[in-house]
């Protein structure tokens, strides 16, 4: 965790829509204590949760969602790399690293899926995470 930190946004997981475990890359929606969040974009990030030590990186997503239709408030979505834990009523601190890109809209949600999955590559590689294992 060398590189100077975006900022910190803290809250806890809450239910979102379902769509990132759809898509390949769940995600954990956080409700925030406050409303003072970074600009929209897809951000790399380290993430801790319930204050542990151990860090877990993940591209985290701010913004509204412009991919799907409707009228959306900007939310946080933190997608942690390599895990499998229910995080539902968990406190996460995330802490920005770096931003990847500004938020965008895709026409097709195959472009949205293969964009996010280099967005992980691209995170990985920014804070030095070990390349995605097998299976």
């Amino acid at each position: 965790m060398s590189a100077q930190p975006l900022g910190a946004i803290a809250g806890l997981v809450v239910p979102g829509d379902g769509r990132g475990r759809e898509l390949g890359f769940p995600t954990a929606n956080l409700e925030l204590a406050d409303d003072s969040l970074p600009d929209d974009g897809i951000y790399a990030a380290w993430v801790r949760i319930d204050g542990a030590a151990h860090p877990w990186a993940a591209s985290v997503s701010v913004g509204a969602n412009p991919t799907f239709d409707g009228d959306r408030e900007r939310r946080v979505e933190v997608h942690l790399h390599d895990a499998d834990i229910d995080l539902y009523g968990r406190r996460l601190d995330v802490t920005l690293i770096a931003l990847l890109r500004p938020m965008l809209r895709f026409d097709r949600v195959d472009d949205l899926i293969a964009q996010t999955a280099e967005d992980v590559v691209r995170c990985r590689s920014v804070l030095g995470a070990p390349p995605i294992g097998p299976g």
